[in-house]
């Protein structure tokens, strides 16, 4: 594993309600102060998600400006083993997660990150891994 630091990868489940004009002020201010402290992660994953539901060049634009000032995970085999894995154990405890959040988990476990997230399937995950997960609103 790859410590990172203190850094937090924020899921996209949380950037989207992040980015909404009524965001919560809970949200707002996790969000806010991550970045102000430089310890906010993504990745390409997150980016995925996240920037095809833009409304309009200009706000792809800004989210991406906003994206790229992130610090940046790099993926490798390594991640996507610990992926596969995941899935398969979690299978076997007759647990199905989508592959997204399970590649989202697997960078998390992979970089020693905690994820914030408003996605159920990352508790889940959580009580049946090491993965250090912090719901901060629910969303999906």
């Amino acid at each position: 594993m790859n410590k990172q630091n203190n850094l937090t990868l924020i899921d996209s489940s949380l950037w989207i309600l992040a980015f909404k004009r009524n965001c919560p002020d809970n949200i707002r201010n996790i969000i806010g102060e991550l970045l102000d402290k430089d310890l906010a992660a993504t990745c390409g994953i997150i980016l995925l998600e996240i920037l095809p539901g833009s409304n309009n060049k200009k706000e792809y634009g800004e989210i991406l400006e906003e994206m790229e000032a992130l610090h940046y995970l790099e993926l490798n085999r390594e991640v996507w083993n610990t992926a596969a894995q995941l899935g398969f154990d979690l299978r076997r405890k007759g647990i199905t997660i989508p592959v997204t959040d399970l590649h989202i988990a697997s960078i998390a476990l992979y970089f020693d990150l905690t994820l914030f997230h408003a996605d159920h399937h990352f508790e889940m995950i959580a009580k049946n891994s090491n993965l250090k997960s912090k719901q901060i609103a629910t969303g999906i």
